[in-house]
């Protein structure tokens, strides 16, 4: 047989018993066109007899779409190219392809290829979509703005461009159209469009509709329609409990500055522990720090999505613990699965997962109050105090800058916003604006890296009568450089929608009051669940009214401010927000409670300690 002929049997026929596909296999190996039938018959992509060239691309397009969520790359390639070659012309093909070779990293063939789609329909609503998705992705933000907003001149209704358009806006404090983001969200229909969940947690605190949108994440992602394996109870009885953690943070990130003490704590005479890093490899400290406290430590990073389930269960995990949610790099689909029998969500993203197959959340009854269970796929895992681990063996640098260092003025009040840009509006901006009216003798300490942000924001204070000599501007530092800099400022100021959290466990710790206000959705109450945890309740407030009384009665009242900052470090120092040891022994202690149900036979229900 050709090589011609074997493309034209592969492109119009499929096999349909085991006599015809051995027929049909000792013909192609007597051409060249072995591995593409072998592939063919691998993938299932061959069709029937019939079909127009048009409808089999259209199904080696979906068959590929699924390879690539499994993280079979070449696999989606080879199909997507097959399709191209049946039906060169279709712009959907070639996105698809583009979004292929940027999950490779192979960034110039994607741009290729969104290119070619673009110039197939240059007026497409999607195709400009897809470009501006991809741009952001790869941080052009500006130019992902741009192609946002021709997305919509086509399309207007477009929810998840709308929402990516803002989030971007948003990280460098543009706020022209808040209000319309406002307007549109309340008037809009809800859960019609799949939007990423975590660009949507700064536009509304609404945990009804972030569930909604978790739910379409999930379903949209989901790369097998039921669990893939069962696990009947009792387990076999083990020396050990085996858990399994699944991230791409297991380094220098907010997550390992927060997890990493505990997984160092676990003890070992009872669990047994499972890291899976699909990350890229490198040598932070995080990731060797996670490499070191593991029992097993197994690099996964672009594995196929099979394989890691293979490997998970070939491992005889009892629990398997997702630490990523709707966050940028996530393999949530992984738990589509099932890994493990109890499959658990925590700490990475502050909401619920919307996946069917995860069992419980952790939390602590401030983010998730019996009353907002509703809002949440999974059931609740109580933690007595703080939901958030903490790091009690964390040091600050030896270097103690001073405020002449930072830039700051000896002896002014220093209000402080280390939050990243993108959870500030102009809500809390507004009142931020007034108590520096108020309180003559301060100044707002920013944190501000990506380009454009203290431009926006020095425009937004001039708008409300402020100059740019109140407002001192700072930047990244590590991790034990940015703990020695914490105690200069006086009065660390939330926001609202998503609250600070491995930013505020790190100003209490450095003894630096944090003004917040709950909300509703989990994002809006990690802060109130830190100063509970520590006992300063008082540092809460429920209305932006209380939250601006709050913190200007702290920068007037020079002996209650001190007071407070005595206060706090009392509520850190005695209290259990960074006793980890006893953090973990209580977060071990609901994930026994979990198989005990399981092995009981009973179904996944709220646990509390208590």
């Amino acid at each position: 047989m050709s090589n011609s002929g074997a493309q034209h049997f592969l492109a119009s026929s499929v096999p349909q018993s085991p006599d015809q596909v051995k027929q049909a296999f000792a013909q192609a190996v007597t051409g060249n066109a072995r591995a593409d039938f072998a592939l063919s018959v691998k993938h299932g992509t061959l069709k029937s007899n019939g079909g127009s060239p048009k409808e089999q691309a259209a199904h080696l397009m979906k068959d590929a779409r699924r390879k690539a969520i499994d993280r079979s790359f070449d696999d989606a390639v080879y199909l997507l190219e097959r399709a191209l070659k049946l039906d060169p012309k279709n712009r959907k093909i070639h996105t698809t392809l583009g979004e292929v070779f940027e999950l490779m990293e192979k960034r110039d063939k994607a741009l290729l290829c969104h290119i070619e789609a673009l110039r197939l329909e240059p007026q497409n609503s999607e195709c400009l979509a897809y470009i501006g998705s991809y741009l952001m992705r790869i941080g052009q933000e500006e130019e992902a703005i741009n192609y946002f907003q021709d997305t919509l001149k086509f399309n207007p209704s477009n929810e998840v461009v709308f929402a990516r358009m803002m989030h971007l806006k948003r990280q460098k404090c543009d706020w022209a159209d808040f209000d319309k983001a406002r307007r549109k969200i309340k008037s809009g229909s809800k859960g019609l469009a799949v939007i990423d969940p975590f660009s949507f947690l700064s536009l509304a605190d609404d945990p009804e509709m972030q569930k909604e949108y978790s739910v379409l994440a999930a379903k949209a992602n989901k790369i097998c329609k039921t669990e893939t394996a069962k696990f009947t109870a009792p387990l076999p009885k083990k020396d050990k409990i085996r858990i399994g953690y699944f991230s791409c943070d297991f380094l220098d990130h907010a997550t390992m500055f927060l997890i990493g003490r505990m997984f160092e704590l676990h003890d070992r005479e009872k669990f047994e522990i499972y890291i899976y890093d699909y990350g890229a490899m490198n040598d932070n400290d995080g990731r060797l720090r996670a490499e070191k406290s593991a029992d097993v430590y197994r690099h996964v990073g672009n594995v196929d999505s099979e394989t890691i389930v293979e490997q998970a269960r070939e491992d005889g995990l009892d629990i398997a613990v997702d630490l990523k949610g709707h966050t940028k790099g996530n393999r949530i689909n992984l738990f589509d699965h099932r890994m493990a029998p109890v499959q658990i969500s925590y700490l990475g993203y502050p909401g619920t997962s919307g996946v069917e197959s995860i069992d419980y959340m952790v939390a602590d009854p401030v983010v998730v109050p019996p009353k907002y269970r509703k809002h949440y796929t999974e059931k609740v895992l109580y933690m007595p105090d703080c939901y958030q681990s903490n790091d009690d063996a964390r040091k600050a640098a030896e270097h103690k800058p001073t405020r002449a260092d930072a830039g700051l003025p000896e002896d002014a009040v220093v209000f402080c916003s280390f939050n990243s840009p993108y959870k500030v509006s102009p809500d809390e901006f507004d009142i931020w604006m007034k108590l520096l009216k108020l309180v003559p003798d301060s100044v707002l300490w920013f944190y501000a890296v990506r380009d454009g942000v203290r431009e926006n924001i020095l425009a937004e204070a001039k708008r409300r009568g402020i100059g740019p000599d109140r407002i001192v501007f700072t930047g990244f530092a590590k991790q034990e450089e940015h703990l020695a800099r914490l105690p200069l400022a006086d009065i660390f100021l939330d926001t609202f929608f998503v609250n600070a959290h491995t930013t505020a466990s790190d100003a209490l710790w450095a003894g630096v009051p944090v003004v917040t206000k709950v909300g509703k959705q989990f994002a809006a109450r990690v802060a109130a669940s830190l100063l509970h945890t520590i006992g300063m309740d008082e540092l809460t407030a429920t209305t932006p009214q209380q939250y601006q009384a709050l913190a200007l009665k702290l920068a007037r009242d020079k002996e209650y401010l001190a007071d407070v900052k005595t206060r706090v470090k009392q509520g850190i120092e005695t209290g259990p927000l960074y006793d980890t040891e006893k953090f973990t022994r209580n977060f071990e202690a609901l994930l026994e409670k979990t198989l005990e149900r399981f092995n009981a036979g009973l179904k996944p229900d709220h646990i509390s300690l208590s």
